[in-house]
């Protein structure tokens, strides 16, 4: 019951905002830095960090010469083929040594190239078979497919790193273990697939919080399914960035000028393990030939909420909630975290705002008429490519809220650029 008496004005809400100016709030410097990515961006002016966002401009972009995106691979980079960069290897010496001094590692073969076969042609399947239902995510790379775990017994197998599908898994647990501390969970399980004519992705940090760890939070493991290299949109990154950045923001200096990033050049199977502090991004396809790349995305299990508001909270609860409530308790996707099968890509986790709104999907689920999007391709029926997916009921609801939904459904195949 809400109280009808008044309120001491020490509590006022106008009171409260007189009292909080900026410069007299606690911690203001810390919480509002942009460091270290603002002298990133002030100091390297060559560096192109923010191709274009909306899908209007997708394929419409300017290639810069000298940008970060027009590269090579380190071993014919003029800046990096003399240096020791890290190699494909099953050496765990070796995969440590990398790991740490450059932010990133290869596991030569993790999975065979059998494995590599089974997993290639359910994701190719799995993304003809979304187009053809018209809920293809398109990126301004190509085309993902998010929420795999839903999608084949073998990405459910990839997430836990099982030798029948990932022949290296136990060697990529222990690496992991290492890195982040037992107990860690994984934050996604996207394959991303890069097109001809896509637009590069800006250079980033997958970790966004405490930039001066002395360890990493989190970690991708990106498994290419077909050969990368700088022809087909190899991963770009900066070797050695993460320390750049994390000594950066653990002694307050800028960040100086940085050495040019490159493409990760690997065979499909070969894992690579990627730290979350590390400067990365998609590259170009340059091919008619679509690249795929597994994401695996693991973190430290403190990275999540404590309570489990999406299982937890009674439904008569959800159904009158605020909008801020509902933020409050997680019912938000919030700049790409705790997305639901890929909705609220890009969302920036506004109270209220539509293209990041959960609720939808627990309100479904709890009347029993949750319909997620499943196996899916080119033999599907029509009756399956036309079910009623509460993925498709959610993104047309936030379109008709007045905000474009990030998840970008539309009619993009393998095979087409995007527009």
């Amino acid at each position: 019951m809400m109280r009808s008496v008044s309120i001491p004005k020490e509590f006022d809400p106008e009171n409260v905002r007189d009292r909080s100016a900026p410069e007299v709030r606690m911690y203001r410097d810390e919480v509002t830095s942009r460091e270290p990515m603002a002298s990133v961006l002030a100091n390297n002016p060559e560096i192109y960090f923010v191709p274009p966002k909306r899908s209007a401009e997708w394929g419409q972009w300017e290639f810069r010469p000298g940008s970060y995106y027009d590269t090579t691979t380190g071993a014919k980079h003029a800046h990096w083929r003399d240096v020791d960069l890290p190699v494909a290897t099953r050496d765990i010496e070796r995969l440590r040594s990398d790991f740490v001094r450059w932010g990133y590692c290869k596991i030569d073969g993790a999975i065979a190239p059998d494995q590599v076969e089974i997993l290639r042609n359910r994701v190719l399947e799995q993304a003809e078979g979304e187009r053809l239902a018209g809920i293809a995510q398109k990126t301004q790379s190509g085309q993902n497919i998010n929420c795999c775990v839903n999608k084949g017994r073998c990405f459910e197998a990839l997430i836990e790193q099982d030798p029948s599908v990932v022949q290296g898994g136990p060697l990529i647990e222990q690496l992991v273990d290492e890195a982040l501390g037992t107990g860690w969970i994984c934050a996604s399980l996207i394959a991303a697939i890069s097109l001809d004519g896509g637009v590069p992705q800006a250079l980033h940090q997958d970790q966004g919080i405490a930039p001066d760890s002395p360890h990493p939070l989190t970690l991708n493991l990106l498994t290419p399914l077909t050969d990368v290299d700088e022809t087909n949109g190899g991963t770009l990154l900066i070797p050695g960035s993460h320390r750049v950045l994390t000594d950066a923001a653990r002694t307050g200096e800028p960040v100086g000028v940085l050495p040019p990033a490159i493409n990760v050049d690997a065979k499909a199977g070969t894992i690579v393990m990627i730290d979350g502090r590390l400067l990365h991004s998609t590259g170009i396809n340059h091919t008619d030939t679509p690249r795929i790349v597994m994401l695996n995305g693991m973190q430290i299990g403190a990275m999540r909420q404590q309570e489990n508001w999406m299982l937890s909270v009674r439904p008569e609860v959800i159904e009158r909630a605020s909008p801020k409530l509902l933020h409050r308790m997680g019912f938000q996707a919030t700049t790409g975290t705790q997305t639901n099968e890929g909705h609220g890509f890009g969302a920036a986790g506004q109270v209220g705002e539509p293209a990041g709104a959960l609720v939808d999907f627990r309100l479904a689920a709890d009347r029993g008429d949750y319909v997620r999007v499943g196996e899916l391709g080119p033999d599907s029926t029509p009756a399956e490519l036309a079910a009623p997916f509460t993925l498709r009921e959610v993104v047309a609801k936030a379109r008709a809220g007045g905000k474009s939904a990030p998840l970008g459904i539309g009619a993009t195949g393998v095979n087409a650029k995007p527009a």
